[in-house]
């Protein structure tokens, strides 16, 4: 039986051996824990900015959370520098709820934006100076054939690319790129890797879905120095996306390690796997309270939004009832008004009406009266102060209505 130490230190000499001449490139790469915090109070790295809905944990960066409508990105302060060749490894995982329907994505980018530039191509700008390799979980049905669960791009910057666009897409389908959370055996060890093989011509992309050190060739772009401009990586930085739309998943990032040499990338991967599957049980309890924890903190959050979103609604509601009610009211209201200031309106009328007919029926007894009076000089008077008497007998009725009609509003 073979001495446990031996292997080990078989790949030590063997990463000794390789690793001459080749460093990694600080600048351009990153790994847990992340224990450096901002002014803010929020978790950093060091070199590299956070933007969107991007969340630094202690063991893993999330790009975004398993929720609908989500960007995140992380992105380097730095360019990669004048190397002639670098090989970078990205180890990942994409996790959820959903057991059918999930998506979208996380985009690895090595481009010549200072910064991370907003669009559609997995929340970054397709119109972009260098290369993007794009991890799409989401099987769209609207490009056929043409799907691929990772995609490569390269691009000069003279137009706008689209997923589906390309007749013949370069990159590969792969099995177990995304994880179940539900499923009895999901750890927060179940990871994936992507790594690229880069020089000044030509770019291989390789694939390890389930971090065991299988690596699987996903496509190779060639004539690189006639795609991109002459000296690219001295103004290349390394970025990373995450996106999701009306599918959702955890889209998180472990790390993200840039060699000068295509040599120490693949020394390393081996040295890393073997790392990973010697991690105590101490670091592997920390790590899945971490996530655990991170996941119920989201469901709350998520909840209170819910909650508050749905508070809202209600006080909107409530709003619409509370002025439909004082319509209402204020609409029966003048109805009864009306009604009232009609009644009082035929009433008043019908009391008018029965004075001015005993008036003139007095008026009428008056003037006989007058006609059988030879001396009739004064007639006139009287007849002028019986007149006298109606008008302020009218104007005292005019005067109550309007004090009727005062005290009813």
């Amino acid at each position: 039986m073979i001495p446990r130490a031996i292997p080990l230190l078989l790949i030590v000499i063997v990463v000794l051996a390789a690793s001459v001449g080749a460093d990694i490139i600080e600048s351009a790469s990153f790994t847990a824990p992340f224990d450096d915090v901002g002014s803010s109070g929020k978790r950093m790295i060091e070199g590299w900015t956070a933007s969107g809905d991007t969340d630094i944990k202690q063991n893993f960066v999330r790009l975004t959370t398993d929720r609908q409508s989500k960007r995140g990105t992380l992105w380097s302060k730095s360019p990669v520098g004048a190397f002639k060749e670098i090989s970078a490894i990205l180890t990942f995982r994409i996790s959820g709820q959903g057991k059918k329907l999930f998506g979208d994505g996380i985009g690895l980018w090595l481009t010549q934006f200072n910064r991370q530039q907003q669009g559609n191509l997995h929340g970054i700008d397709g119109k972009f100076v260098g290369i993007s390799v794009i991890i799409d979980t989401f099987k769209n049905v609207e490009h056929g054939g043409k799907h691929r669960d990772v995609t490569i791009l390269v691009n000069n910057g003279e137009e706008e690319i689209t997923i589906g666009d390309d007749e013949n897409p370069i990159g590969c389908n792969v099995d177990g790129l995304r994880y179940h959370e539900d499923r009895d055996d999901f750890s927060v060890f179940n990871t994936s890797r992507l790594r690229l093989l880069l020089n000044e011509n030509r770019l291989i992309v390789e694939v390890d879905a389930k971090n065991t050190n299988e690596w699987q060739t996903c496509g190779t772009v060639s004539n690189l120095k006639k795609r991109l401009p002459k000296g690219f990586l001295e103004k290349a930085r390394f970025g990373l996306s995450g996106t999701t739309g009306q599918l959702a998943d955890n889209h998180d990032v472990l790390s993200l390690l840039v060699h000068d040499s295509h040599s120490e990338g693949k020394v390393f991967s081996v040295q890393q796997h073997e790392e990973n599957e010697s991690v105590d049980e101490l670091q592997k309890i920390v790590h899945d309270l971490e996530h655990k924890l991170t996941s119920i903190t989201e469901k709350l959050q998520n909840t209170i939004e819910k909650l508050q979103q749905q508070e809202s609604l209600v006080e909107d509601r409530v709003k619409v009832l509370e002025g439909t009610l004082l319509d209402g009211v204020n609409s029966k209201m003048e109805k009864r008004i009306n009604n009232l200031e009609k009644q009082l309106d035929r009433k008043m009328q019908r009391q008018v009406n029965k004075q001015a007919k005993r008036i003139n029926d007095d008026m009428d007894a008056l003037r006989d009266g007058f006609d059988g009076i030879d001396n009739g000089g004064w007639k006139t008077p009287f007849f002028f102060l019986i007149l006298i008497v109606f008008a302020v007998g009218f104007w005292g009725y005019r005067h109550y209505r309007k004090l009727i009609k005062s005290h009813l509003l």
